[in-house]
């Protein structure tokens, strides 16, 4: 019993030794199948997708226009027609994401050969055309003049990419890698290509789609914004902030040594290979010629009024399009007016200063109420306390005249004083005046009995030496002559008899 259940576990354990074994040949069988995909680019690079330019719809669009284009008979009122122009608006979008896309594969195929690239040159056709001319050339010195000739590139991005190249961590690609990259450069190729048809032909009939705005902004920059915004119902919804800077596309902070801080994709887009760049907060609607006439100062203000102005336009023509109402171009002609008017009057010059005249000198004082200067003034002239009371009349109280001529001119309350003297000078003070003027005659009596009683004090500067013109300088006893005054007086003013008189009695 005891072998049985020892040989089980054992035959066991060889099963799952065995599956073991196949669990890992199935990892190793899969880690090379992966190490096998990897090494082929078409298998991750290029997944297996319908391209655009395969598709039918569009090969039948692009006849299409041709012969319209040919025939040059394209009237807006015919609905057939008329849907010609609004789905070559819609091949536009797809056009711009199927150059996203071609742009994302050619990055990650390049990109083990010089990585760096995608930040020195972010924009899709300047990348395009500097990797055609590179190819799996290590030294950009050898290429420096094709660069600048074919690829278009300036001599600043030229020296910026000999840098980068000698510095970078990339490998050359072998032929099978390279020539992915080929077939992704052509697919590019093909579909600016696209691009530039549809664009031609929709800023040629522009004027039919969007007469509104082709009237304030021109048909070839309304067909690159309609374009850019991927169609009339796009566009309609970006707000006048962003028109401003529609068609503006950031460049970063690596490749500022050798480019401008902004590229317009669409204008790359429309015609190749040329990159345009912009001052900060401007997009494509800084060509515009509207913005163009206005002083520099003023171009900034400017570019304002006109994306508002647009946006209103846009929405004018989308509204119209998709109601199926007559389109015209009245209200770009209002927005256009209005905008130059206000343009005219932005660049009015300022009106020259006004030299005033004088002021009329015044003649006259002004009459001034306060002040220290004021107040002492007034109370020079200010009226007594006399004639306060001579002007007072008492109530139902009879009062006499003085003078010969003083009819109707009397005393007042001076005929009435307070002890019935009616002597003018006696004037009757009141309780508080009288109190207040006790209180200072008390006050003053007190001080000089205070300075009578400190007689018998000596201060600092008392002395005994006198200075006589008989002697000179003596020493005196001060007390001795206060003795003799005293004694003087007691005969006459003594304070035991009294006062005695000089005068004789009578006998």
């Amino acid at each position: 019993m005891a072998e049985t259940l020892t040989d089980s576990l054992l035959d066991d354990l060889d099963d799952l030794s065995d599956v073991e074994e196949e669990q890992e040949e199935q990892e190793e069988q899969k880690v090379a199948d992966d190490e096998a995909s990897s090494s082929d680019p078409s298998s991750t690079t290029l997944p297996q997708r319908k391209r655009l330019i395969d598709d039918f719809k569009l090969q039948n669009h692009l006849e299409s226009i041709r012969q319209a284009m040919e025939t040059n008979n394209i009237d807006a009122k015919n609905e057939g027609q008329y849907q010609l122009m609004t789905a070559s608006n819609k091949f536009l979008i797809a056009a711009q994401n199927e150059l996203h896309t071609a742009h994302s594969e050619l990055i990650n195929s390049y990109s083990p050969k010089f990585p760096e690239l995608e930040d020195l040159l972010p924009n899709p056709i300047a990348y395009k055309n500097a990797i055609k001319v590179i190819q799996n050339e290590m030294d950009l010195t050898l290429v420096t003049d094709r660069l600048e000739e074919e690829a278009k590139l300036s001599p600043n991005q030229i020296i910026t990419l000999s840098v980068a190249s000698s510095t970078t961590q990339g490998e050359a690609l072998n032929d099978a890698q390279l020539e992915h990259v080929n077939d992704c450069i052509e697919h590019i190729e093909q579909i600016i290509d696209i691009q530039n048809q549809l664009i031609s032909f929709v800023e040629k009939h522009m004027e039919n789609l969007a007469p509104n705005v082709c009237t304030l902004i021109g048909a070839t920059l309304a067909a690159r914004m309609v374009a850019t915004a991927g169609g009339m119902s796009e566009l309609s919804k970006i707000p006048s902030c962003n028109l401003q800077v529609l068609g503006q596309v950031k460049a970063t902070s690596a490749s500022r040594a050798g480019m401008s801080t902004s590229i317009s994709a669409a204008t790359a887009a429309s015609n190749g290979s040329a990159m345009k760049g912009y001052k900060p907060h401007e997009g494509m609607l800084s060509e515009s010629d509207l913005y163009r006439r206005v002083p520099g100062h003023l171009q900034r203000k400017a570019l304002k009024v006109i994306a508002a102005k647009l946006a209103l336009a846009i929405r004018c023509d989308y509204v119209n399009l998709e109601a199926g109402r007559k389109r015209n171009n009245e209200s770009g002609k209002k927005f256009r007016a209005e905008i130059e008017k206000k343009f005219a009057k932005l660049e009015e010059p300022d009106l020259a200063p006004v030299v005033k005249a004088l002021p009329k000198p015044d003649m006259e004082t002004k009459k001034r109420r306060g002040g220290r200067r004021m107040r002492q003034l007034k109370e020079q002239f200010a009226e007594t306390e006399m004639m306060k009371q001579a002007n007072r009349r008492g109530f139902s109280v009879e009062t006499g005249e003085y003078g010969d001529d003083a009819m109707g001119l009397t005393l007042g309350m001076l005929e009435k004083t307070k002890d019935g003297s009616g002597n003018i000078r006696h004037m009757a003070g009141s309780a508080a005046n009288k109190r207040k003027m006790k209180q200072s005659n008390t006050k003053a009596a007190r001080k000089r009995a205070a300075q009578m009683n400190a007689g018998g004090q000596t201060n600092g500067l008392a002395t005994s030496m006198v200075f006589t013109p008989v002697q000179g300088m003596e020493l005196v006893n001060p007390d001795a002559a206060r003795e003799r005054v005293k004694t003087a007086n007691n005969n006459w003013f003594s304070e035991n008899s009294g006062f005695q008189s000089a005068v004789p009695k009578k006998k």
